[in-house]
């Protein structure tokens, strides 16, 4: 079940402890924290966690070396909004996405573990969520017997190839019945979407995969070691009246694993691990949702004029709140070396 209403209720007043996985991205002049994985344990082994969409730029505050604090807003399913709070007393580890693992306080509903997403587990002190890949019965089939997945050459769009990468592709969604259901991957019956731009309105067509729900029947779920999951292109919104920004993740239903161009994916047990063909990314792509390039961006890949790069924490010692006020008024962009994906 999903729902696209976004932010449209207060935050509620209950506390949970929680878990919250993100990365530090560096644009042109200005940083933010984005948003991995939120999780709340049930037991000591398996988790709930929650499908994020969009988000407000990050707070900060340092009162002493030990006791720095971010707070972040975002948005989850039917409208509510978490605030989460995570502190440099409480970050636990920096995986091999260069993302940090903080223990968290959660504020939301008092019913929030009914808008949960879905199941995952704690293996090898990684959190794993349990995703699906849905096809036709004949190539899940082969995937079954191969006990791997081939990866795929085609971006977001559907319309372009990548030379240097492939991709597996998996969703949260546990079923494709619907047009909605297709669209929400990012595929259409009539191999066409439409997108908005912010403050103008005005209407953007772009051509996606042509696809049918009968070729998507058949599913395969499995749990993945959610650090080898690549994040999504970011939209950068504007609100009308001009008073703000939010980022929102772009097609937050679709979960992609990068792998090193004609490698496979292996899984054993129902459980896909990193292996040394995966790919970890050192940027994002961001659009701007008041421009049709920017909107096109997140689907094609290609032509995009913005990007985040993503802060390098892997075997590091600090963690993102710490960096964050070591390196102040620095410029953390211009510098980075990243690697674009050949087209």
């Amino acid at each position: 079940m999903y729902n696209n209403i976004r932010g449209s209720k207060p935050i509620g007043d209950t506390t949970f402890e929680g878990y919250f996985k993100c990365k530090l991205v560096h644009g042109e002049m200005f940083s933010v924290i984005v948003p991995d994985l939120i999780y709340i344990m049930d037991d000591d082994k398996t988790f709930s966690w929650f499908q994020h969409y969009s988000f407000l730029p990050n707070h900060l505050n340092k009162f002493s070396e030990e006791e720095i604090f971010g707070t972040i807003n975002i948005d989850i399913a039917w409208g509510h909004t978490l605030r989460i709070t995570i502190s440099h007393e409480n970050h636990i580890e920096n995986f091999q996405d260069h993302s940090n693992l903080f223990k968290c306080i959660i504020k939301g509903p008092k019913n929030l573990l009914e808008y949960s997403t879905g199941k995952g587990e704690i293996i090898n002190n990684k959190p794993f969520i349990k995703l699906y890949h849905h096809t036709t019965d004949e190539i899940k089939e082969l995937i079954e017997k191969s006990s791997y997945y081939l990866g795929s050459l085609w971006n977001y769009q559907g319309t372009k190839k990548i030379q240097s990468l492939c991709f597996v592709y998996f969703t949260s969604l546990d079923s494709i019945k619907q047009e909605q259901d297709l669209v929400q991957i990012a595929m259409a019956s009539e191999g066409e979407l439409y997108l908005i731009k912010d403050i103008s309105q005005e209407i953007v067509p772009i051509k996606v995969y042509r696809e049918n729900t009968l070729n998507r029947k058949a599913s395969i779920n499995q749990l993945i070691d959610s650090t080898i999951i690549m994040s999504n292109p970011i939209l950068m919104h504007t609100q009308d009246d001009l008073s703000y920004v939010f980022y929102e993740r772009s097609n937050p239903f679709i979960y992609r694993v990068a792998l090193n161009s004609e490698k496979t994916l292996p899984f054993k047990n129902g459980i896909i691990f990193r292996t040394e063909d995966v790919s970890t990314s050192d940027h994002i792509i961001l659009g701007d949702a008041t421009t049709e390039i920017g909107l096109v961006a997140i689907f094609d890949e290609e032509n995009t004029k913005q990007i985040f790069k993503i802060e390098p924490f892997y075997n590091s010692k600090t963690n993102i709140l710490k960096f964050w006020f070591d390196n102040t008024n620095r410029d953390l962009y211009t510098e980075k070396k990243i690697t674009k994906p050949k087209f």
